[in-house]
């Protein structure tokens, strides 16, 4: 096992910091859920137009900031200044980790101009062992790996999921190496998580979290059907539910 999910039983993962209290993926949003106890974020990271690595998740910053802009249009300086509409500002991926170092952060590396210096940050600040590495694509994946190396831990694209659900109805695709299978309840109209998903990410060693899951009953169905992990913007609930069931270390 990845030492970044070594010491735990389950994996509570508290989905861009959550968003009960605090903006998602701030850093007050961290310090909220690390207050709560919680050890394992799930963020995501964008560069901006010099070159900086950024934690943000959307496409644009519309939602965010009511800014009709990109991420990779703005200079950090310019990024720094933006004032998020309920609170917070944008930080640093360095910045983050920093802060937090005895979190464990999930990054999903958005962009591919992100890419190679979420790597190099990652690896000039000696944590490979506190962070896994995710994209939806496969391809960025493939990249990731390649450039961080085997001590990386790193989680599971959309066509290697694909691949491991065509396994569990009888194909024979050949595993890509990585350490998690961080999949929706279902995704294209059909369910994700089966037992013999279950069965196959077993057998290929990896860990299965579900994301984003807010409702209490849904988290105890999911502890109990096998899950090792699950993902929440709603950190207090999870909180109660993982409590209620002695998972929560």
């Amino acid at each position: 096992m990845h030492p970044f999910f070594q010491d735990f039983d389950f994996y509570g993962f508290v989905h861009r910091g959550g968003d009960e209290v605090e903006t998602e993926n701030t850093l007050e949003a961290f310090k909220y859920s690390s207050d709560l106890g919680f050890v394992f974020m799930e963020t995501d990271v964008q560069a901006t137009k010099d070159g900086h690595v950024v934690i943000f998740h959307d496409s644009n910053l519309k939602r965010m900031a009511g800014i009709k802009k990109k991420i990779s249009q703005l200079n950090l300086e310019e990024v720094k200044s933006i004032e998020l509409l309920n609170g917070g500002k944008i930080p640093l991926l360095s910045e983050t980790l920093e802060s937090f170092p005895s979190l464990r952060f999930n990054i999903d590396i958005k962009t591919e101009d992100a890419l190679d210096e979420t790597v190099r940050i990652v690896k000039r600040m000696n944590r490979l062992d506190r962070v896994c590495l995710a994209s939806f694509s496969s391809k960025r994946l493939k990249k990731i790996r390649e450039l961080s190396g085997p001590n990386a831990c790193t989680s599971s694209g959309q066509m290697d999921i694909f691949k491991m659900i065509c396994n569990s109805i009888g194909f024979n695709f050949e595993a890509v190496a990585s350490d998690c299978a961080q999949i929706p309840l279902s995704q294209w109209g059909l369910p994700v998580l089966t037992r013999r998903f279950l069965k196959v990410a077993q057998k290929q060693n990896k860990l299965v979290h579900i994301w984003t899951i807010d409702d209490e009953q849904t988290m105890y169905d999911l502890i109990d059907f096998g899950v090792q992990g699950l993902m929440t913007d709603k950190p207090s609930i999870l909180k109660k539910a993982l409590v209620n069931r002695g998972l929560f270390n």
